[in-house]
């Protein structure tokens, strides 16, 4: 069966992931959401740590992750720590480069604690075979600049949208086909390639 990993971010599993998940289940995807810990807990090795228990449902090449914020830069040193491999990656508010925010060292310690190198970046372009990276153009926490450099430097096909901002708590987004559809893309890319 062909799994889903919902990775959240700073502020915990946002309105959208629920939405997500029932429509993954209903297309017969077995999603997994972890519920990891927030905030100023949002630190790598504790991140790796609470990952331990389903490491091995990450294995293989039939697993999709979709991250929001946070998560992406985890991922990306996830994977390479794991030497994971997987089909699809959907980033979501993503980033890959350290930024600050007036304020909020919190947040300024935990983005630090997650970023990957080039060398972890390089070896996530090699082993997720298909990338895209939605974002909103109104985001009130990632600096657009960094949403846009975030799909650069994974060299991932890229989606902004109005009126969405971080997708998270404070966003309230309920529902975002798009990612339904880049999902259903992904599908037909691989039947396409099996029938070469």
């Amino acid at each position: 069966m062909k799994k889903v990993l919902l990775l959240h971010g700073y502020n915990g599993i946002p309105p959208v992931f629920n939405w997500l998940k029932a429509e993954l289940e209903k297309m017969g995807y077995a999603v997994i959401m972890p519920s990891l810990p927030t905030q100023e807990n949002l630190r790598y090795d504790i991140w790796k740590s609470e990952l331990e228990n389903i490491k091995k449902d990450l294995m293989g090449r039939n697993i999709s992750v979709i991250a929001h914020s946070g998560g992406n830069p985890f991922i990306i040193k996830y994977l390479r720590e794991n030497k994971l491999n997987i089909h699809l990656y959907i980033g979501l508010a993503g980033f890959s480069d350290v930024f600050t925010t007036p304020g909020r060292k919190d947040l300024d310690e935990a983005v630090l604690s997650i970023a990957p190198n080039q060398s972890e970046i390089e070896y996530f372009k090699k082993n997720a075979k298909l990338r895209y990276c939605v974002y909103g153009n109104d985001d009130h926490i990632v600096p657009l600049e960094v949403l846009k450099k975030h799909a650069v430097n994974l060299s991932a096909k890229h989606y902004a949208i109005s009126g969405i901002g971080h997708m998270g708590r404070k966003s309230n987004l309920q529902k975002l086909p798009l990612v339904i559809d880049l999902i259903i893309e992904s599908s037909n890319i691989e039947s396409r390639s099996a029938t070469k």
